[in-house]
């Protein structure tokens, strides 16, 4: 069958489509086959080596991978609709502050910090923040909902590493501010529906520096924006824009590297569904070593998993069941009560948590 070779921004990257070419890494290695059909496992290799865009092939429409969608809609709880309308009030203060900012504005960091940490202090448990996180599917003005979200992700991270109070508020705010140099690139060049030039993803993956930039005279912890400037660094020195390396990348963006990629996966964009939390934990164990500071990493996923605990899932052979215990160093295949069995997924290789109920 014939095609046409189509160059697109993983933006506009679904499951199904098909690679034309090779993908490459920084360091010339073939990270992705040409002829690969896209799955969500290629998405994440993707946004973890920062993979702006890729060529696919134009027949694409013909040959997807025919994934239904089961999340059929929710009855939300009383208690996440009062959380969302508060999510969505500050969501709206956020706009409108790093908006300000990106003008020239001033900046107050009390401010900023209340902004997810009163979302945070109106919850009984941390548990019940991933259970609304995974309830969350809008995706407009994504920019502004990530980054309330990373920055409630890095106050909880922050709590989980026994950060003190000041590191926690700075880490806050400095997952708050992280993507706010995106703010100042051209909306066209970041909503581009179609084939992006070298030139437009130069600028796009300047985002960081741009951030700096912006914040680096206001009166603001220096640690806040190293944390902007650096976080889209890998530890090999395949991230950007400094290619950094391991003790050279300051802990804070470390930190948000890793709740930045969990938010993204997890998260309802507007090229690909929602991965469940369980199936990024996998990934993150399969892909990230290497890249990620472990030492971060294995604090983090332990507890994403952990806050899960009891919680009724679907499993990928359409069983129904709760989660009754997670294994400490496999924390991605934990053990499962389906009624009729009881299922280690750690003796199940083919067998993944699809869905969080």
């Amino acid at each position: 069958m014939e095609y046409k070779i189509n160059r697109i921004s993983i933006h506009d990257l679904e499951i199904g489509m098909e690679l034309a070419n090779d993908v490459l890494t920084s360091n010339g290695l073939i990270l992705i086959p040409s002829n690969t059909i896209i799955t969500q496992n290629h998405i994440f290799k993707l946004n973890l080596y920062q993979i702006l865009s890729i060529d696919i092939k134009e027949y694409i429409d013909l040959i997807k991978y025919n994934y239904s969608n089961n999340n059929d809609d929710k009855e939300f709880t009383k208690k996440f609709l009062k959380f969302k309308d508060s999510y969505d009030t500050n969501k709206k203060k956020l706009t409108k502050q790093l908006d300000d900012i990106g003008n020239g504005g001033n900046v107050n960091i009390r401010d900023l910090f209340r902004l997810s940490n009163d979302l945070i202090k109106a919850l009984k448990t941390k548990s019940e923040l991933f259970n609304y996180l995974n309830h969350l599917r809008s995706v407009d003005e994504y920019t502004y909902s990530h980054s309330l979200n990373v920055s409630m992700l890095c106050n909880i991270f922050g709590q989980w590493l026994h950060l003190d109070k000041q590191d926690i508020e700075n880490l806050t705010v400095a997952g708050l501010l992280h993507d706010i140099g995106k703010l100042s690139i051209d909306s066209k060049i970041i909503n581009k529906p179609g084939k992006l030039t070298d030139d437009e993803f130069a600028i796009i993956e300047k985002h960081p520096e741009i951030g700096f930039n912006l914040v680096k005279n206001l009166d603001l912890p220096e640690e806040i924006k190293l944390g902007i400037l650096m976080h889209h660094e890998k530890i090999d020195g395949s991230g950007y824009p400094l290619h950094l390396k391991d003790s050279q990348i300051h802990d804070y963006a470390k930190i948000i590297a890793i709740a930045d990629i969990y938010d993204a996966m997890t998260s309802v964009r507007s090229y690909h569904k929602k991965t469940s939390p369980f199936k990024v934990i996998r990934l993150f164990e399969r892909e990230s070593y290497g890249l990620l500071d472990t030492k971060y990493l294995f604090v983090f996923l332990e507890n994403i998993a952990y806050n899960y605990l009891h919680r009724t899932v679907r499993l990928s052979n359409g069983e129904v069941g709760r989660i009754i215990f997670i294994h400490r160093t496999t924390p991605s295949k934990p053990i499962v009560d389906v009624g009729i069995a009881i299922i280690d997924m750690q003796d199940e290789t083919d067998l993944d948590i699809e869905e969080i109920m």
